[in-house]
């Protein structure tokens, strides 16, 4: 077996270990947690023996279990879902940088979920309120 083979193997395995194991944290059954993502329960029980979710169905199952899909997919988080940049409206070069909180983490999560018309939609909605109070 090649080594790309191998390492794609890997991932796969760990993905599914993980997203198991999440959703036993979680204490849902495999039907519950084929219900909220909109996939036959068979479809899901094939994630958790190796098949590779859809991007789509990796991203709804990262928001579910509230973690970042770097960690879905690898069992370790990227520091960079958990950092927030903002540009102070007088020193817009120089940003601002902080952890994401978990409420921040949800709304992100939920944004993520969102079809491209909604997300301009919030995404218009915020930047007046930011603009509102700077």
């Amino acid at each position: 077996m090649s080594n790309e083979k191998k390492e794609k193997n890997t991932e796969i395995t760990t993905m599914a270990h993980i997203i198991k194991e999440l959703r036993k944290l979680h204490r849902l059954t495999q039907e519950q947690t084929a219900d909220i993502i909109k996939v036959k329960r068979s479809t899901y029980a094939y994630y958790e023996r190796n098949t590779t979710p859809t991007v789509e169905n990796i991203k709804k199952l990262a928001t579910l279990f509230d973690v970042s899909v770097h960690f879905l997919m690898f069992g370790k988080e990227d520091p960079r879902d958990f950092i927030l940049i903002l540009r102070d409206k007088d020193n817009p070069e120089i940003p601002k940088v902080s952890s994401l909180s978990e409420d921040e983490r949800m709304l992100i999560g939920y944004y993520r979920l969102l079809n491209g018309q909604n997300k301009k939609k919030v995404y218009t909605e915020a930047k007046e309120l930011n603009d509102k109070q700077l």
